[in-house]
């Protein structure tokens, strides 16, 4: 008698190809060794580029987060070390394409993580001879050669001037001067270390710090990624606050912070301090470089519930508008340093807490710190909320999380299986 064949099933490779694209990037790297056909399909630049495509115009609804470190304490000379906290620091808070830029100052380096595939690339030192502590980075990414780039920025010492270095990932060379000109950046200028780069319209866009507070307060220096140069001195953001006097700059951060939302640089303008006005944030969106025209995109009304999650926390970041369309009635999402994730609502003016990192960081935190901390929850006059009848969590300097991307990006020099990111679904 025969054997009887068994049926086989058969799908044409672009049906195939369809549903490997909307599968997660961990599936995809598992499916790599299914076959060889599977294995060139998902490696292809083409697939890998569709593929994250379809992951940017996703809702994003899962979060990166990097759990700190145990106290420790790292040295800054021979003579002299600090606690190490908040240790390693996921910088920014949208990924570049999936990658995450971690930093980690007790060692002086940073690494490139893909939180999807759990690869990490260690990148070597950088800034001899200068202080890492109050170095700032960003990462970024150059669309006409592909290549993903890192940015560092450290301020002048006694006996150097100001330094910008960038490495390309996957050079040998490692880190380097700018392409586009000097290492030194501008003498006068001094950026914001404890708020990150921002990624938008192909250059990194650094806020400038408090120091020359009348001549460069509110601006901006945007870094080219293309001609890896300053693109201007400055660009002029729209006055934020007032100076504030010294017990309320230690508590809330001076003047607007940056962000992307829809493709664009846009600003949070912070009044909730103000007692001129109502406590609102304001995000500003930039309609022209040349000119440096911001125009109001959108307000948020810190009343009732929103103001007890928002007044007191350090800063607040815009993350994305969920419609999409950065309407003035669409519902956008919000982080905070108290390691919690928001949808502010226009229409209703209030908040759904969607993400919240309970006790994160607690263990990292040093002593010092807390009591400080303590003090100034306690003492401070600068919030406009007062009921303390519901607990919130301690604000913290930095976000410990950052947005979720589908990736399949892989650097060369990656290493797998110890991640450092763990992956957080909002409700």
């Amino acid at each position: 008698m025969a054997k009887k064949s068994r049926p086989t099933s058969f799908l044409p490779d672009d049906v195939v190809g369809e549903v490997l694209l909307r599968l997660p990037s961990k599936s995809l790297a598992r499916f790599r060794s299914v076959c060889r056909s599977w294995k060139h399909l998902i490696s292809s630049p083409a697939f890998v580029e569709s593929h994250q495509a379809l992951a940017a115009a996703k809702r994003p609804t899962k979060f990166a987060f990097a759990p700190t470190a145990p106290p420790h304490r790292w040295s800054l000379s021979a003579c002299y070390d600090e606690p190490c906290y908040e240790c390693p620091r996921v910088i920014g808070h949208k990924p570049c394409r999936g990658l995450v830029l971690l930093g980690q100052r007790c060692t002086r380096t940073y690494s490139v993580c893909n939180p999807s595939t759990g690869g990490r690339l260690r990148l070597p030192p950088c800034l001899a001879g200068y202080p890492y502590i109050k170095s700032s980075a960003g990462i970024g990414f150059h669309e006409p050669t592909g290549e993903y780039k890192v940015v560092v920025i450290a301020p002048s010492t006694d006996y150097r001037p100001k330094r910008c270095e960038v490495l390309t990932v996957g050079d040998p060379a490692g880190w380097r001067a700018p392409a586009g000109g000097s290492s030194s950046m501008p003498r006068t200028l001094d950026v914001d270390v404890k708020l990150d780069p921002v990624l938008a319209d192909g250059s990194l866009h650094w806020q400038l710090g408090c120091r020359n507070y009348s001549e460069h307060h509110g601006a901006v220096i945007v870094f080219s990624l293309a001609g890896e140069c300053y693109l201007d001195e400055n660009k002029r953001l729209p006055t934020a606050n007032p100076r504030k006097p010294a017990y309320i700059r230690c508590t809330t951060p001076v003047g607007p912070v940056l962000a992307e939302l829809g493709g664009r640089l846009c600003m949070l303008r912070d009044l909730r301090h103000r007692h001129d006005v109502d406590g609102t944030l304001e995000v500003w969106r930039l309609d022209d470089y040349d000119s440096g025209a911001w125009s109001l995109s959108y307000r948020v009304d810190l009343a009732e519930h929103a103001a007890k999650r928002l007044m007191t926390t350090w800063f607040v970041a815009p993350l994305y508008y969920l419609a999409g369309d950065c309407d003035s009635s669409d519902r956008i999402m919000l982080a905070t340093t108290m390691q919690e994730v928001h949808v502010y609502d226009p229409k209703t003016r209030t908040l759904e807490t969607v993400l919240s990192v309970v006790n994160v960081g607690e263990a990292a935190t040093s002593p010092e710190r807390e009591n400080v901390t303590d003090e100034v929850q306690q003492g401070s006059p600068f919030s406009l909320y007062d009921d303390r009848s519901e607990d919130l969590p301690s604000s913290k300097d930095y976000l410990c999380f950052v947005m979720f991307q589908e990736s399949l990006v892989h650097l060369e020099g990656m290493e797998y299986g110890n991640s450092e990111l763990e992956i957080l679904d909002a409700c």
